[in-house]
């Protein structure tokens, strides 16, 4: 069987998690049960998830001139993944405080480092042209730009990542736009949702409105009420498995990374949104990438999923 190769173009970041104990804090002081550091960022994660599943993956990203670059590449080494990466003389890389409380459910602070380089001139590329799949979050916008046009002139799959607006004219040169539930109720606005209160029917039913391009698929991933899609012949509802969540950091990401992973491998987009939830739901069961599992496990997930709910 061939190795499928993914490439990763985005944001690879260092995150700094609490597991806090209640939130949102009532004092001045609230008690941290664990802490933790460790690699994340979308197409970080994405490309730890796709390496973990058996790809060959390649990532490029931009980092700063710091400690906490010199923690991403070695992690990023020891897990598979070839880094091709930006430097900027003085800069600092992107860092993000997470807390996590109780529920599993985190919140992401920020900080988006300074004066990182995106000068896709500087990079080789010779890698993108061999890849099954090419997924990017856009954080980096001139290097992912080059990335999106290259891939479509050599022929290769793209799959977007799109958690915010920022960026958004980006995702016309996108085949596969995966969103968040965010930034698809950010996108299809008050216009085509209406002002009362939003259900998924009011998303089914605005869907295709996110797509940019005739043969684009779109989604959007909902969390445990799974990932809704369209590849053009009516949404559909990809359901999302039942697990014990402890930590949901990355599990978007995780999900975004099966997916181009799936795609490289040449799997249907049915099967691909399949494994991904899969995925996406096995990355929550234990505290930051620990939980991301291989293809064996992930398939045995995505087998129990029932086939998806026509909208």
């Amino acid at each position: 069987m061939t190795t499928p190769v993914v490439a990763a173009v985005g944001l690879a970041c260092l995150d700094h998690v609490w597991h806090v104990d209640h939130f949102p804090p009532t004092r001045s002081r609230t008690h941290a049960r664990t802490y933790r550091s460790h690699g994340g960022g979308p197409a970080a994660t994405a490309a730890v998830a796709a390496a973990r599943l058996g790809a060959e993956v390649h990532l490029w990203a931009s980092l700063g001139e710091d400690e906490a670059a010199t923690t991403l590449e070695r992690e990023l080494e020891q897990e598979g993944v070839q880094l091709h990466a930006l430097r900027a003389a003085g800069s600092r890389s992107f860092v993000s405080a997470v807390l996590v409380e109780p529920s599993g459910e985190r919140h992401i602070f920020p900080y988006r480092g300074d004066a990182l380089a995106d000068d896709p001139q500087r990079l080789d590329w010779s890698a993108l042209a061999r890849a099954g799949a090419l997924l990017t979050d856009a954080r980096h916008p001139q290097v992912s730009e080059y990335a999106l046009r290259a891939a479509r002139r050599s022929g290769v799959p793209t799959v977007g990542d799109w958690s915010d607006l920022r960026h958004w004219a980006q995702t016309a040169l996108v085949d596969h736009l995966i969103v968040s539930e965010e930034c698809a109720r950010a996108a299809l606005g008050n216009e085509a949702l209406g002002d009362h209160a939003i259900g998924d029917d009011d998303l089914a039913a605005a869907l295709p409105q996110l797509r940019s391009t005739e043969h684009q698929l779109v989604a959007v991933t909902l969390g445990p009420r799974g990932i809704l899609w369209d590849a053009g012949s009516g949404v559909r509802r990809t359901l999302a498995p039942r697990v014990d969540v402890l930590d949901s950091t990355g599990a978007g990401d995780a999900c975004h990374g099966a997916y181009a992973f799936a795609l490289a491998s040449g799997r249907s987009v049915s099967d691909a949104l399949r494994l991904a939830s899969a995925v996406g739901g096995l990355a929550c069961t234990g505290p930051g990438r620990d939980a991301l599992p291989d293809l064996a496990a992930a398939e045995r997930l995505a087998a129990t999923l029932p086939d998806e709910e026509q909208r």
